[in-house]
């Protein structure tokens, strides 16, 4: 199946509440309009249309899942999703690499925004699981200080979370991932 979106500014609606209901079950996509963490078995009671992030979107258009339409019904090309992703995320490039190898890795990613982070990941999702791992991307060329990981390990700790690094080496054009764990003697 081939859902259909429409773009809205910097993100993607799915506006077909069944075709919502289907790909929030196929991997918690998107978030539903004022809803908040809905689990698999209250996904049949939502009745809100499902908002994609541009990363999103792009994501699932890259994997056959998605086609998107302007307001006047016009296809939007994935060159037109990764120019507005460039425009309006910092990063795009990199944040989109480090989504889609999770993404394919078999995780769950959603916006860490609450936890001062880039992204939390599930092992199964939200409502199954709670996210073990809060991920923050430290930009190419930009030293990582003592304040960066301390930071993020104290706000890890705080919520039981381990934290990663990711960057993205110069030498090879890799993301690289660094986690970090709390731990007793």
């Amino acid at each position: 199946m081939v859902f259909r979106g429409y773009l809205i500014g910097a993100a993607v609606v799915i506006t077909n509440i069944e075709e919502a209901r289907k790909l929030y079950s196929m991997g918690f996509y998107g978030k539903f309009v004022g809803e908040d963490k809905v689990k698999l078995n209250e996904v049949n009671n939502v009745n809100s249309p499902l908002q994609l992030s541009i990363i999103e979107a792009l994501y699932l258009v890259d994997k056959g899942l998605l086609k998107v339409y302007d307001s006047d019904g016009n296809e939007v090309s994935r060159d037109v999703l990764i120019k507005i992703g460039r425009e309006t995320v910092a990063n795009f490039d990199q944040i989109y690499t480090i989504y889609k190898e999770l993404r394919d890795g078999g995780f769950v990613v959603k916006s860490g925004l609450k936890f001062g982070s880039l992204f939390a990941v599930y092992e199964r999702g939200p409502g199954i699981d709670h996210a073990p791992v809060l991920l923050h991307f430290i930009e190419p060329r930009r030293a990582v200080t003592a304040l960066d990981i301390t930071r993020a390990a104290r706000l890890s700790h705080s919520v039981n979370k381990r934290f990663v690094l990711a960057t993205q080496s110069e030498a090879d054009g890799k993301m690289h991932y660094i986690a970090f764990e709390w731990w007793r003697a």
